[in-house]
Order: C-alpha cells, then structure tokens, then sequence
C-alpha cells in the first residue's frame, strides 16, 4: 500500500487545525492520522468510498466497541 506524505497529519495538527485535516481529505479523499509517529486514525471522504467498504469499515468499528455495562 502506497501513502502519500501530503495526507500525513500529527494528532497535534488535527487538534490544534482541523479544518487543515478537511482540506487534505477534500483534495486527496483521505487523511492519515499519526500518533506518537504511527499511523492510528483514517479520515476519509465517504463520498468517495464504495459503500461495501463502508459497511465493512462500520461492521468493523462496531466489533471494537466495548460492552457498557
């Protein structure tokens, strides 16, 4: 998988600019968050995603839930 360096944004940056974030998923579709130098968070743009990747991407998200009981 190739990344491009232009979507690469510290969990700093998002913090302090996020529309900085927005504006790199509106031109590239994606932002990669790092945290502590280590890819952590994907924005993506859900416009530009196939919807069965979506679904994946949700039916992921929610086996990483936790129980709050």
């Amino acid at each position: 998988m190739n990344i491009d360096t232009k979507t690469l944004v510290s969990i700093t940056d998002a913090n302090h600019n996020f529309s900085k974030v927005t504006k790199i998923v509106e031109e590239h579709g994606s932002a990669l968050i790092l945290k502590n130098n280590a890819p952590k968070y994907l924005m993506l743009d859900l416009t530009t995603v196939d919807d069965k990747a979506v679904e994946s991407i949700m039916k992921k998200a929610s086996v990483g839930k936790k129980s709050s009981k």
